[in-house]
């Protein structure tokens, strides 16, 4: 089990998913606001693309900070940031959604299942090898 539990391979594979899914965000912003947010027109959609490009800048920016992180550190070091930063990241999105849920987004919306899945899964295998190799001896 220890052995596909690679820490460096499942943080550099959801470091690459978040740098990948916030460009994504930030190239269809406006698609993301119609779809989130309903029918808009002007400055609500102006502001609500905004609101969806700074989230996408968000996700990509996570994801470059844990891709450098992940190739400048190793062992028990590696695997604590990693930890660190994976939860850090889904409370701060969690606590975004609800925080706008509130507010009127996604309630008409088609939640995007697929790549939520396949964040969920890598998020938890990258925590998963994170928790296995917490005390790993550091190299010299």
């Amino acid at each position: 089990m220890v052995k596909i539990l690679k820490t460096g391979l499942w943080l550099r594979l959801f470091a690459a998913m978040g740098l990948i899914g916030g460009l994504s965000n930030i190239a269809t912003a406006e698609d993301w606001a119609e779809d989130q947010w309903g029918t808009l027109s002007g400055r609500e959609l102006d502001i609500a693309a905004g609101l969806e490009l700074t989230w996408g800048i968000k996700i990509m920016s996570f994801g470059a900070l844990l891709m450098i992180l992940t190739q400048l550190t190793r062992a028990s070091t590696r695997a604590r940031i990693g930890a660190s930063l994976i939860v850090i990241f889904v409370v701060s999105e969690g606590v975004t959604v609800s925080t706008l849920s509130g507010r009127g987004y996604g309630e008409d919306a088609s939640l995007p299942v697929a790549p939520l899945l396949i964040a969920g899964l890598l998020a938890l295998l990258a925590l998963a090898s994170c928790i296995v190799h917490w005390n790993d001896p550091t190299d010299a």
